[in-house]
């Protein structure tokens, strides 16, 4: 068993602070200081889009369990509801903001 990275991903310009799969496999969603969320592909590990919104640092992400959604906590005290529906017209924008 190698312990060699299998690829790695750059982008975030300060720490990330949480990475989760998509239910689905097909997308990765990591969460950094440098106040947003980005989208990998789940198998091939390229960028996908960066969601941008929070005016602090985002902690941490939820998918939802069809992989359409996923939600973002922040520093800013508030949640964002994204559409990461890769079928979708509006596919990395923004759906809900939860003051």
């Amino acid at each position: 068993v190698s312990k060699k990275p299998v690829l790695r991903m750059t982008g975030h310009v300060q720490p990330i602070n949480h990475v989760s799969f998509s239910p689905d496999g097909r997308m990765i969603a990591s969460a950094s200081f440098d106040k947003s969320v980005r989208i990998w592909n789940g198998v091939t590990g390229k960028y996908m889009c960066t969601l941008r919104g929070h005016v602090g640092a985002v902690y941490q992400v939820a998918w939802s369990s069809d992989s359409r959604l996923l939600v973002s906590s922040s520093k800013d005290s508030t949640l964002k509801l994204w559409d990461v529906d890769q079928a979708s017209k509006t596919f990395g924008k923004l759906k809900v903001d939860l003051p």
